[in-house]
């Protein structure tokens, strides 16, 4: 507080106030003279005091009926104020003292060291409230700059999710149509020619899909969203599947890839088999990339059992290129890699070691890695699992069962983008089953109040209208079929707020894009019988 303390002097002569500006030059304080009390009110309640120091007899308005009027404006009613009198010891004022709020009483003949003291201590008690008057305010302003940071991030937070799902859904779609493609012409036996090309663009689809799903992982990572699940698995057949998804690759550029899995591992835990093979797919994945000969080893064996769980150590092992020492923390860092030339070299958005760490540490573990420049590289981490007394985990059904006929079927499709409507529609004609193209919400609407469907195909992102307001409508509508009508969203966004709106809007479920033609089949089959 760089101010200085204000004290208002209330004396009728001059010469009294003169005498107590002496006694109170040393303090450092400034003192305003006041010779009447209609000019001390008036002067109270322009200014603020740290103190009054009042003498109790003047003509026209004494001592007593001047504080009763200061004390009137709320301003004035904490103000410390001090009578100096002669007449202290008399009781009938040292009563009407206290009724009008008097803090202490100075007789006169006044000793200077009594009035330096205690008029010193009420300045020290005025600065200190106004210190904290000042921190409070201080308090007040950083509260609204965080509150208005908050909204700001919290903006920038939205925004960035709109971005992300709109540019989900635009890189997906397309997405969808190549990966899609690739799949019916695998099934219309093409040449051994043939077939290399379409593995090669299955692989570069596949590689530009792990692109996008690494970016959104990491927001989602990011903004603390990221979901774990507790579901039963078998661990021998994860890791296999793993493998074999590297087999291609690994037989390409002429390398070895092992898999060693310890007799102790339970046949089946309790865990996020997703999230694990994600994690295990991109250590893999950066092994067989940074690997130009030699082998990639997959290991897994049990660390700990304790109380119905168990530890599972991974270890992925290569003969790669490795990693300089001074290197290894920068590789957890997001969009960075070793060095800019393995970027040039490689590839890679930086982004899956950052994604895989933050995925190991969100389980409880910890990703650990050793390496030796041009000798190899070894990633490690643990996992807790639930154990399950189960020896196998029931296949899916849908997942063994042959597609069969979906004659008698009548579908709408609800889809803006061309190509993406010759790909479903692909499917439908190749499964015998019926079906309208509609190219957005409102056509849409129109058709489902023209015709009867057994399921409705709803793409979201359309123009006219989206599939979330043609969902309403047709839920809107007055007739038990259309609030029972089965319709399935294709959606090209992986953040859970979108497939909560889903559900919200009235939706019975939904198939994410690029989708797997196995779960569009079961997903729409049910309705089938459900017709007959």
């Amino acid at each position: 507080m760089n101010v200085k303390p204000k004290i208002l002097i209330v004396d009728d002569r001059l010469k009294n106030i003169i005498v107590l500006e002496e006694m109170l030059a040393d303090l450092d304080i400034e003192m305003v003279r006041a010779n009447s009390g209609q000019e001390a009110v008036e002067k109270a309640n322009k200014t603020e005091f740290a103190l009054v120091l009042m003498d109790v007899r003047m003509p026209g308005m004494d001592g007593f009926e001047t504080v009763e009027k200061m004390r009137k404006n709320p301003l004035n009613e904490l103000i410390p104020i001090i009578y100096i009198t002669a007449f202290y010891n008399e009781d009938y004022y040292r009563v009407k003292g206290i009724k009008t709020g008097a803090v202490d009483f100075i007789t006169k003949p006044i000793i200077p060291d009594i009035l330096i003291g205690k008029v010193t201590v009420f300045m020290k008690i005025y600065r200190q409230r106004k210190n904290l008057e000042e921190e409070i305010i201080w308090r007040e302003e950083i509260e609204k700059d965080l509150k208005k940071a908050k909204e700001l991030a919290e903006d920038a937070t939205r925004a960035k999710q709109k971005f992300l799902s709109t540019m989900s859904h635009e890189i997906r779609t397309p997405l969808n149509a190549i990966i899609n493609t690739v799949n019916l012409l695998r099934e219309e036996e093409p040449r051994s020619d043939q077939l290399d090309s379409l593995e090669i663009l299955k692989f570069s689809a596949d590689n530009l899909l792990q692109i996008v799903n690494d970016i959104l992982d990491y927001s989602k990572i990011d903004a603390g969203r990221i979901e774990f699940e507790k579901v039963e698995f078998e661990m021998r057949k994860l890791l296999t599947g793993v493998k074999q998804s590297f087999d291609y690759e690994v037989n390409r550029r002429h390398l070895v890839l092992d898999l060693r899995i310890d007799e102790g591992i339970p046949m089946v835990l309790l865990g996020d088999s997703t999230r694990l093979t994600q994690i295990l797919i991109n250590l893999v994945g950066n092994a067989v990339k940074f690997t130009e000969k030699g082998s990639i080893i997959i290991e897994a064996k049990p660390v700990k059992k304790y109380n119905g769980q168990i530890d599972i150590g991974f270890s992925i092992i290569d003969t790669g290129i490795g990693i300089p020492e001074d290197k290894i923390e920068v590789i957890f860092e997001s969009f960075t890699q070793a060095s800019s030339s393995t970027t040039r070299k490689y590839g890679g958005t930086g982004l899956g070691l950052a994604i895989t760490k933050k995925l190991v540490e969100l389980q409880g573990g910890e990703l650990k890695v050793k390496s030796v420049v041009c000798k190899g590289s070894t990633f490690s981490f643990s996992l807790p699992f639930l154990v399950s007394d189960k020896k196998f985990v029931e296949d899916d059904p849908h997942q063994k069962s042959a597609f069969h006929s979906l004659k008698g079927l009548k579908v709408l499709v609800v889809e803006d983008n061309l190509v993406n409507q010759k790909i479903v529609s692909k499917y439908l004609t190749k499964w015998e089953a019926k079906f309208d193209i509609a190219e957005n919400g409102r056509v849409a609407v129109e058709m489902v109040e023209k015709n009867r469907y057994d399921v409705v195909l709803m793409d979201l992102h359309m123009p006219e209208m989206s599939g979330y307001e043609a969902t309403l409508k047709i839920r809107a509508m007055n007739d038990d079929y259309y609030q029972e009508l089965p319709i399935i969203a294709l959606t090209a966004s992986v953040f859970l707020e979108d497939r909560e709106k889903i559900f919200q809007f009235g939706m019975s479920g939904f198939i994410t894009k690029p989708f797997n033609p196995k779960e569009l089949f079961w997903t729409i089959s049910p309705f089938l019988k459900k017709r007959d």
